[in-house]
């Protein structure tokens, strides 16, 4: 079992920041009854992978403790704009189970990646070594602007797969890379643009279902 505090010191560690810092982040949401608690010690909640999800977009998106819940309100529930599929989960729900399913064991890129014929029945596996990206305009105006977020992730079989995340409501993007979306904001000029490895999620993964992180 992974306490709310164990978690904190997780997602620090995963993401390179202190511990700390970590903390004030969980501390922020929490408050707020955006992270698992039935009290402290023994009697503490076990974190589960939507708790994970919520740590990691507040502690991702912003930089000082304080900016968490906003962080995080203004990011959990973008909905999918970039898929065919009929999708429904928010951005906090679908990284969460992204971390439930997360592949750690699936073959090494020197065992099914160099061949020809697979790269063109598959495509890279490498654009999936950052799960996640978070786009936050800022400046003057940037409040009333839209966010997106990009999450890319390897399946079973080593398929790269990629689903942009924006606004309820807005039907489709075209494009699955940051520049595209930053083609949307004419009149805007400056953003924010916050990167996860895969291997952060996998530890966070690991840690979560109390397996030793193997593949990086």
């Amino acid at each position: 079992m992974v306490t709310s505090r164990e978690l904190a010191d997780v997602v620090g560690d995963a993401i390179g920041i202190s511990r700390e810092s970590a903390q004030l982040h969980l501390k922020t949401i929490r408050v707020a009854g955006w992270i698992s608690f039935k009290g402290y010690g023994r009697a503490a909640a076990a974190m589960n992978a939507l708790d994970a999800s919520r740590l990691l977009i507040a502690s991702v998106g912003s930089t000082f403790a304080k900016d968490s819940l906003d962080v995080l309100k203004r990011f959990s529930g973008l909905k999918p704009v970039s898929t065919r599929r009929r999708l429904t989960d928010t951005l906090e729900d679908f990284l969460a189970k992204r971390i439930e399913e997360l592949a750690m064991n699936i073959p090494p890129p020197f065992d099914i990646g160099r061949s020809a014929e697979w790269q063109q029945k598959f495509g890279s596996r490498r654009p999936a070594e950052t799960a996640l990206q978070l786009l936050d305009p800022v400046g003057i105006g940037a409040g009333k602007l839209p966010r997106y977020a990009i999450v890319r992730w390897i399946d079973h079989t080593g398929q790269s797969k990629v689903i942009v995340f924006g606004p309820e409501g807005e039907r489709s993007v075209r494009g699955t890379e940051i520049y595209d979306l930053t083609e949307r904001f004419p009149g805007h000029r400056l953003f924010q643009i916050k990167t996860v490895a895969r291997a952060a999620l996998i530890d966070i993964a690991a840690a979560l279902k109390d397996v030793p992180a193997r593949l990086r």
